[in-house]
């Protein structure tokens, strides 16, 4: 499951980063929920372009005229053969830049969020894959999710499952792999062994409204006597 982000990363941050020739202005966001835009690295040819993407990819609901779904999370285990996921897989696979990722520890009812990181905080890259809905009245949305794999050894004490981080050599094959060839992009989708760490934070972490520099912070022994915040997130890890 990913269903929190981080991204504080400058302009000149993201140019040296992707080569990006025009970067926009990138408000500091250290608590992005879902359901709004999020930064993604997406390949126009030769260039990298980035994009803001709605946070949730819409699939038929359950049901006659049951609706839709709102996807944040495709599991690597299965989007190249789930009709829900396989075309953008194969077609428009993205990279979602972030400064970090929260992910809740659940001990009996309770949840304690956790902040994954890089040890100086730097930008890393999460696998995304991103669809096009068209709607009556030439109106154009654009939106992502994020991968999800089995998760790696430092993270399984915190949550099952973490995103499939995209390392640095590896982003040019994840974007620019033809249709016809993606499943040569499978072996990347696996549990990352890289430098990331992992830190408690804030329970106010669990409310999207609560979204400063506090919430990086490490969160210290003897405040236990607050009042933990539930995530008010659905588990839709597809």
């Amino acid at each position: 499951m990913c269903g929190r982000i981080v991204l504080i990363a400058s302009a000149q941050d993201m140019t040296r980063e992707f080569g990006l020739a025009d970067p926009p202005r990138i408000p500091p966001r250290y608590n992005i929920p879902p359901a709004g835009p999020v930064a993604a690295i997406l390949a126009e040819g030769p260039d990298r372009v980035l994009r803001f993407l709605q946070w949730g990819i819409q699939t038929p609901g359950p049901g006659r005229g049951g609706g839709s779904l709102r996807m944040i999370n495709a599991r690597a285990e299965t989007i190249a053969h789930k009709t829900t996921f396989a075309e953008a897989f194969a077609r428009r696979r993205c990279l979602i830049p972030v400064n970090g990722f929260y992910e809740w520890k659940r001990t009996g009812r309770r949840a304690r969020p956790f902040l994954i990181r890089r040890p100086t905080g730097g930008l890393f890259t999460l696998a995304g894959i991103w669809s096009r809905w068209e709607y009556p009245g030439a109106r154009v949305l654009d939106a992502c999710a994020i991968i999800t794999t089995e998760a790696a050894d430092f993270m399984r004490d915190i949550h099952h499952r973490m995103p499939v981080v995209i390392a640095p050599g590896q982003r040019q094959k994840w974007l620019e792999t033809p249709p016809a060839q993606a499943t040569s992009c499978e072996p990347l989708l696996r549990p990352v062994t890289g430098d990331l760490i992992a830190h408690a934070v804030d329970p106010r972490v669990g409310s999207p409204d609560f979204d400063e520099p506090a919430c990086l912070e490490p969160w210290r022994p003897g405040r236990e006597g607050q009042l933990d915040l539930f995530a008010s997130r659905k588990d839709n890890d597809d």
